[in-house]
């Protein structure tokens, strides 16, 4: 046991000079460390700046949608609604009511050149 002890001893005793070597590399360490995780939470509440530009975007997106659905919906009722009450004689008519509903749906994204209608056929609803 006294080698044991004597061992300890020795490794247990430093330097002056490899104490403060020891303690300055703990202590930078631990100061990059803390600036490491500040830079960090920086960078997590500037995320913060750019969430509700997202949210907003994705809002947007989703009310269009729901727009175009709208002016659809709204077309085709009235096209319901008017096949109930007159017959429809005029075709070109029927071809113009059609042609608005799809451009209403498509926003934007209309070719530069328009539509062209070639048949029109009317789709069992039981189904």
């Amino acid at each position: 046991m006294g080698i044991l002890s004597s061992n300890l001893n020795i490794f247990l005793q430093k330097s002056l000079s490899e104490r403060l070597e020891t303690a300055s590399l703990n202590t930078l360490l631990g100061l990059l460390i803390v600036f490491a995780v500040l830079i960090l939470i920086i960078f997590i509440i500037d995320a913060f700046r750019i969430i509700p530009y997202l949210q907003e975007k994705r809002a947007n997106k989703v009310k269009h949608t729901e727009t175009n659905s709208n002016a659809v919906d709204n077309v085709i009722n009235q096209i319901i609604e008017n096949e109930e009450t007159e017959v429809i004689t005029d075709d070109y008519e029927l071809i113009a009511v059609i042609t608005a509903a799809i451009c209403a749906s498509m926003g934007e994204d209309v070719p530069a050149d328009g539509l062209i209608v070639r048949s029109i056929r009317k789709v069992n609803k039981r189904r």
